[in-house]
């Protein structure tokens, strides 16, 4: 769910009572919109390369091999050249029968090769002499190692994802990868949440504000989720964490589809048991007794057998929560439901042999939020004072890969994609044209909600890329060289219903007779910036020796960006190189040692640009005072433009990775591998605040030499895909993060440098209280291990079918082990005006010891549990029911504490209850959620 919160950057009035000001947590940013500048090439096709030989192993020239989809049927054709070597590429993921022929020879054949995105899948062919009618036939490999990808690469299918207990999105899947912190907005590999990559079918749908995911997708369309976590190639680019690509399903020659029946009751979970570790109050929550459902439908199949396919699928979601009371005079009950409308239809087509085209739509509207976005301070009195928000992603995009000649071949994709928010009165009353009442008398707001406006993010983007293969000296290079292209813009208007509010001394909400004061009637319109991002990448994979393949690439990226008037505010171009090799430790391709190195710039996100916002949202207005019988003009109030200045030749911070590793291939379908990464982040941007000599603030944002991030993991991996009933994925990360600036873009680091900090808590504190701002901002303490700093990190998950006469049962798990959070002893302190003893308004905070000096005990761990029954009713129909249990072991143990605030001495109240109450919990999401269920019938075709 997006929020109002999310979404809003804007300059704060002075002029406005304090009690009648927005909140500034939900004013931060409104404004934030636009298009993610992570760029990609986000293909869906993969390699299929090979050699033949003869019995005694000499290479055959000549031979034909065709590939044949064996879920389309669709085929191609090559022919072996003088080393016997053939290749395809370009050619669309899926599995593939591989067939060998030539005069006087047996027909040689491998079925099941699975094709994957950026993975080329070696099949070998040994020759027999015989008729060209006889077959020999062998079972392919899935590519599980790569000796042309160094890529720390993890892959989920969903004939394997469906079969184990985990949340219904592809932000859920990234959970399982090796060495990321949480789900969905992942921390990977040392990188902030605001680092990852999230592309949908080839269109990048990262937020462009926040550097997060900017959409949600019909979980049933997804086809695989692939999560590329280092030794990314120069295909990639805007991203140092996570590259989620995501690819949703497209129609076989099979007539084939789902229908599922999801429901959860919060009765029928597990009551939280926990209490509150300062009061002993209990945490246990008031249950909901509601079936909250999901449905869904898929279907796809052939339009022309072998030629053209389509797939389509819908959901349908409603989530009821409990009900709750508005805080006014006459408190109102009020109920949220919210409709989850998500569909996708996809259609691919074969255009002539080795030229494939798709497009696709999707759409995911959730309507239904009601907000008090009034605040705790001056909250919402009935309910026309309460914002609904209703929320959208939409996107079409259309792909096309082909091979022009044997060794070259093009893809190319266009998106448009936009994102987008509404907002407005919950519920209309109709009076005063719904414009928001101030009663001064309780301090609460009727009549009309905080927000009438929206956000539209809007982003068109092209990607083309092409491939040569080539073969001077014998050696073969794999040479490709693409472009990327983002145009967006970033909208918002957001204001009062009728652009109004109404001050009042008193307010009767039984009888709507108030007492007034004033009305301020509000200036309007939308505040849009812009962005445009180029790239220009190549990369060759060449082949040094027998065993030795390489691979060196480089990119450029040029990304520029203005504000809402038009004022530039980045001006960014920057070259990255990729360099990587892998070494065959015994020729067959399976026993591989990699080792890369790259410099990996991340993107300068649009809440950076909309930092310097002049198009003030609610803040410019006419006061008319109330005379006795009407409103009478009295003054305007105009915010100006922000003196916050852009700094143009500001650079993108960067980030160094080296990796080394060592993988192998056992049999079809399983792999290990163990993996050292080392990163380094430098040019970290930042803005450094001073004071002016008339006490004002001065801004300048630079990247920051002082401001460093360091990583180092080794990890631990051993995987196999669905294959003989059952399949497993497991890894062991051990890690550590340390540095002194943890912010997407700015941080209290290099903040009053020159000025005097001051605590009247804690005397403790330098001396009596007053300490230099430069300790307390930039001192050694502030450099340690942030919260996400996990250094032991083990995930599992599996699952085995078992077949019963006519019935399947399938048992699926998911599990981790996780150090828990890292904390460290605080104490607010007041920035003080130089030359005085006046505290400023500003903040900072001292920390007693090095950051993240602390951590709660223990590993957090849970264990989730799946099964399902299905029953085969005829041919290729299924019946049946799963369920599945969150928190199986009903583990509630602490792994947030909400207290960390600290006194040197305890000389005073305030320090005898911070130490007394130091790392405890409070809250009830301090601790993990009980046992919860979940279940689903089920009929598949």
């Amino acid at each position: 769910m997006f929020t109002i919160a999310d979404m809003f950057t804007i300059n704060g009035s002075k002029e406005k009572r304090p009690m009648r000001r927005i909140p500034a947590f939900v004013l931060v940013c409104l404004l934030c919109a636009g298009s993610a500048y992570s760029l990609a090439q986000g293909v869906q096709t993969g390699t299929v390369s090979g050699s033949t030989q003869d019995a005694s192993g000499g290479v055959m020239p000549g031979v034909t091999v065709t590939i044949t989809s064996q879920d389309r049927g669709f085929s191609r054709s090559a022919v072996t050249d003088q080393n016997g070597r053939f290749l395809f590429p370009s050619v669309p993921i899926g599995i593939y029968l591989v067939a060998a022929t030539l005069q006087g020879f047996d027909t040689a054949q491998s079925t099941g090769n699975v094709v994957e995105t950026d993975k080329t899948t070696a099949v070998p062919f040994v020759m027999k002499i015989g008729a060209l009618t006889a077959t020999v036939q062998v079972t392919g490999d899935t590519p599980i190692v790569d000796i042309t990808n160094t890529t720390a690469n993890t892959r989920v299918r969903s004939e394997e994802f469906e079969k184990i207990p985990v949340g219904r999105s592809y932000q859920a899947l990234i959970g399982t990868v090796p060495g990321v912190v949480g789900t969905g907005n992942v921390n990977a590999m040392g990188a902030l949440t605001s680092n990852n990559l999230f592309i949908v079918d080839a269109v990048d749908t990262t937020d462009p504000t926040t550097g997060t995911f900017g959409t949600n997708l019909n979980f049933e369309a997804i086809q695989e989720v692939s999560v590329y976590t280092s030794g990314v190639s120069a295909e990639y680019g805007r991203a140092q964490g996570a590259i989620v690509n995501v690819i949703t399903k497209s129609g076989t020659n099979r007539f084939e589809g789902s229908a599922k029946y999801i429901f959860l009751n919060d009765n029928w979970d597990v009551q939280n048991t926990t209490t509150s570790e300062i009061t002993g109050a209990s945490l246990a929550r008031v249950k909901f007794d509601h079936i909250n459902p999901v449905y869904t439908f898929t279907g796809g199949g052939p339009i022309r057998k072998n030629r053209a396919w389509s797939f389509g699928a819908y959901e349908y979601a409603t989530n009821t929560t409990p009900q709750r009371q508005t805080q006014g005079q006459i408190p109102e009950d009020y109920q949220q439901v919210t409709k989850n409308k998500f569909f996708n239809v996809r259609g691919t087509v074969q255009l002539k042999e080795g030229h494939t085209a798709w497009v696709k739509y999707y759409q995911s509207p959730t309507d239904g939020f009601v907000i008090d976005y009034w605040g705790a301070t001056t909250p919402a009195g009935e309910r026309e004072a309460l914002t609904s928000q209703n929320q959208t992603a939409k996107n079409w995009a259309a792909q096309y890969s082909g091979v022009l000649k044997g060794n070259w071949s093009v893809e190319a994709a266009f998106a448009s994609y936009s994102s987008q928010l509404f907002v407005g009165t919950f519920e209309p009353s109709g009076k005063l044209a719904n414009a928001p009442i101030f009663n001064e008398a309780d301090n609460k707001f009727y009549n009309g909600a905080t927000f009438d406006g929206f956000t539209d993010r809007p982003r068109q983007q092209f990607n083309l890329a092409s491939n040569w293969f080539l073969t001077p000296g014998g050696h073969s290079h794999d040479v490709k060289v693409g472009l990327d292209f983002q145009n967006m813009k970033s909208g918002a208007e957001f204001k009062y219903p009728n652009a109004q509010q109404y001050d009042v001394e008193s307010y009767s909400q039984a009888t709507a007779a108030l007492v007034p004061i004033e009305r301020d009637d509000y200036q309007t319109g939308p505040s849009v910036s812009k962005g445009k991002i180029a790239a220009i990448f190549a990369r060759d994979k060449f082949q040094l020796t027998r065993r030795v393949v390489a691979e060196a690439g480089l990119r450029w990226e040029k990304q520029t960006g203005s504000s809402d008037i038009g004022a530039q505010t980045v001006d960014t171009n920057v070259f990255a190189p990729r360099l990587s090799a892998t070494y065959d430790l015994v020729g067959d391709g399976k026993s591989l040692v990699t080792g890369s190195f790259g410099r990996y710039f991340a993107g300068i996100i649009q809440g950076f640009s909309d930092s310097f916002a002049n198009v003030p949202q609610q803040e410019n207005f006419d006061v008319f005072l109330w005379n006795g019988s009407s409103y009478a003009f009295s003054r305007s109030v105009r915010v100006g433009g922000s003196d916050f200045t852009p700094n143009t030749s500001l650079k993108p911070y960067h980030m160094d990775e080296g990796t080394v590793a060592f993988q192998r291939q056992f049999g079809r379908n399983m792999g290990a591998g163990i993996r050292f990464i080392g990163r380094r982040w430098r040019d970290l941007i930042d803005d450094i605040r001073t004071f002016r000599p008339d006490g004002s603030i001065d801004r300048q944002v630079v990247n920051y030499e002082p401001a460093v991030r360091n990583y180092k993991g080794v990890q631990l991996t051993l995987e196999r895909r669905f294959s003989d009933n059952w399949h497993a994925q497991g890894s062991y990360t051990f890690s550590k993060t340390e540095g002194n600036h943890f912010g997407d873009n700015f941080t209290a680091l290099g903040d009053y440098l020159d000025s005097q900090c001051r605590t009247t808590v804690d005397a403790s504190i330098g001396v009596n209280g007053v300490i230099p701002c430069a300790e307390v901002n930039n001192g050694a303490n502030k450099t340690g291990r942030p919260l996400y700093d996990r250094p032991h990190n083990f995930k599992l998950n599996g699952a085995y079918v078992r077949p019963i006469g006519p019935v399947n049962l399938t048992v699926g798990a998911l599990t981790e082990f996780i150090s828990k959070r890292r904390y460290e002893r605080q104490r607010s302190t007041n920035v003080l005006t130089p030359g005085t003893t006046s505290n400023s308004g500003q903040t900072a905070f001292y920390f007693y010891e090095p950051r993240g000096n602390f951590q709660l005990p223990g590993i957090e761990n849970y264990v989730d549990f799946a099964t399902e029954l299905t029953w085969r009713i005829a041919g290729t129909n299924q019946a049946g029911f799963k369920t599945e249990i969150f928190n199986l072991t009903n583990n509630e143990e602490k792994v947030i504490n909400n207290n960390v605030a600290w006194c040197g001495a305890t000389a005073n109240a305030a320090c005898t209850a911070a130490v007394a109450n130091f790392g405890k919990a409070s809250a009830r999401g301090s601790f993990l959620a009980p046992r919860r269920y979940r279940f689903s019938l089920i009929y598949r075709f």
